[in-house]
């Protein structure tokens, strides 16, 4: 969940970097920041699907939430938001925090049954915090029945935690919705058992453990080709059947980027592959995938 762009919102820094919405009664600030894996899921008129990112830094050794079984979760739209007919598909994630980081207990998504604004997420078996691997809850993926507002703004969503242990509290998270949906990207890490490739430890000199695979995601089109190339002064760009659409740069101690080619069925999903190795200089180095007009993700290699 790491920083985005004015247009990509402050979106998990995107993932999990500005946690400005205010709380109340004890419950921890909350940002709404994009799904990775979609555009559509906070732009006006779309299906509302977003990462609630709670205030823990991104790196797995710091511990995220534990939360005793039986916790409820209310988020509480405004009447700008209308609930969709029928039976909608509501679904979701518990993250470590990280895409594709999630956590192995059972728990629910449904709309409350006397209210369809409301949705409650019951999470039914006990969540430890137990870093590195496991740090405990940081993120939470949902997908609800509820439509975006017609017009963009922002909007405060009411999250409730009931029986949630330091959790327990209300607060406030702010969704940005934008007039349309706006490029996406994000971290992948479902090709390598969903490890976390979004902070790595490198020795000076070596390569990162974790190849870096970011998807991008593109409104309104049929999948393009995605890749990279050179662009000069270490960075590179990433083209969409041949056009720039972004660029993918570092900053900090110094990494060399190289991009690692696809073959066209990943390529056509959208995924893009960065090989990252570590200069002499020990310190962090954040790698940094920006799209045009759209979102930003970050990624954190520490040199040491």
């Amino acid at each position: 969940m790491r920083q985005f762009s004015a247009l990509g919102l402050a979106s998990i820094a995107l993932l999990l970097g500005n946690f400005a919405s205010s709380a109340q009664s004890g419950a921890p600030p909350v940002t709404v920041a994009y799904q990775p894996m979609v555009s559509t899921g906070l732009a006006a008129k779309q299906p509302f699907e977003a990462w609630l990112v709670f205030d823990k830094s991104p790196d797995p050794a710091v511990a995220g939430y534990s939360v005793p079984a039986g916790a409820t979760v209310r988020l509480t739209f405004p009447k700008e938001f209308t609930p969709q007919a029928g039976n909608p598909h509501l679904e979701g994630a518990l993250l470590h925090g990280w895409p594709h980081g999630a956590i192995p207990v059972p728990f629910s998504v449904m709309q409350d049954k006397t209210d369809p604004r409301v949705v409650v997420i019951r999470i039914d078996q006990a969540i430890a915090s137990g870093p590195p691997e496991r740090p405990g809850l940081k993120a939470i993926h949902v997908r609800t029945g509820e439509l975006n507002p017609n017009s963009p703004g922002d909007y405060p969503i009411s999250v409730q935690f009931i029986d949630a242990g330091p959790l327990s509290g209300t607060t406030s998270a702010i969704a940005h919705i934008t007039d349309k949906p706006v490029p996406n990207v994000a971290a992948y890490n479902q090709l390598h058992q969903s490890k976390d490739e979004d902070w790595q430890h490198v020795k000076p000199g070596m390569e990162a453990p974790l190849p870096i695979d970011f998807l991008v995601t593109l409104p309104d089109e049929a999948r393009s080709t995605i890749s990279l190339t050179s662009a000069g002064d270490g960075a590179l760009s990433i083209l969409s059947d041949g056009k720039p659409i972004g660029s993918v740069r570092s900053q900090g101690v110094p990494v060399t980027l190289t991009p690692e080619s696809f073959g066209p069925g990943y390529a056509r999903l959208g995924i893009m592959r960065v090989r990252a190795k570590a200069g002499s200089q020990p310190g962090t180095a954040e790698i940094i995938a920006a799209l045009e007009s759209g979102t930003q993700y970050k990624i954190t290699v520490i040199v040491d």
